[in-house]
């Protein structure tokens, strides 16, 4: 299955009312989602991989039908397409989309063409974490969906030794070659929080939960997550 077949199942699911279950606060409309920070090589992807595993096994409830992976490749998919942006903007109401707007507009005060393209990314995942049902992988993703309700935001850590050896299997390097890789992207990761958000990417206060994944398994934490994200629904829908 193709990226942009992804993204339209997505869509398809979210604008399902029976497999949707969109929660509503008086006039504000909360639906779950889930952001993951993460140290190079503490297993973003895995864990996100893990997390869809656990949901299918819940996906007998709509809360947890139709979710999706939000990681660099689909990001980039909905950038690109036009066709694809506009469905999921008419998902979205003119409350929302002028929330995005105004978000957004405050975080750039100038109009280089780095900005233009990281300020679409960021409206893109801000958007998608206002439909809901989506996982984010890095991308600032806590900080740019600051904000919305029913959002689970984890923070991934793990000791340098395992994440290391596992950007060696990722990558094929070589043991200092996949340290220096490991280093490279926790400070391209640290500068992108902190340049557009002015916040500290280790920061525990940025996140709900922060798990050491090498000593918890990636079944252990999904399933925790599902807990949260069942637990602030029956809330959500209690407070109705």
């Amino acid at each position: 299955m193709t990226t942009s077949d992804d993204v339209k199942r997505f869509l398809m699911a979210i604008s399902d009312p029976a497999g949707s279950q969109f929660l509503r606060s008086g006039k504000k409309r909360a639906v779950p989602f889930v952001t993951i920070s993460r140290q190079a090589g503490a297993g973003g992807h895995t864990l996100a991989e893990t997390l869809l595993k656990v949901m299918e096994r819940e996906a007998e409830t709509g809360l947890f039908r139709g979710w999706q992976i939000c990681d660099q490749q689909l990001c980039e998919k909905l950038c690109q397409d036009a066709h694809l942006t506009v469905s999921m903007q008419s998902l979205l109401s003119e409350e929302y989309r002028s929330q995005i707007e105004q978000f957004i507009f405050g975080l750039f005060g100038t109009q280089t063409d780095q900005y233009l393209v990281i300020k679409k990314l960021f409206e893109t995942i801000r958007a998608m974490a206002v439909l809901g049902k989506v996982i984010i992988v890095g991308r600032g993703g806590s900080q740019v969906t600051k904000g919305l309700d029913q959002g689970v935001h984890v923070r991934l850590a793990a000791p340098e030794p395992i994440r290391v050896r596992r950007m060696q299997k990722l990558l094929g390097q070589g043991e200092e070659a996949a340290r220096q890789t490991v280093h490279k992207q926790d400070r391209d990761r640290a500068r992108l929080v902190k340049t557009y958000f002015h916040a500290d990417i280790d920061d525990p206060l940025l996140y709900d939960v922060t798990w050491n994944t090498g000593a918890a398994s990636f079944e252990a934490i999904a399933e925790a997550i599902v807990s949260v994200i069942k637990h602030r629904a029956k809330e959500a829908s209690s407070a109705v």
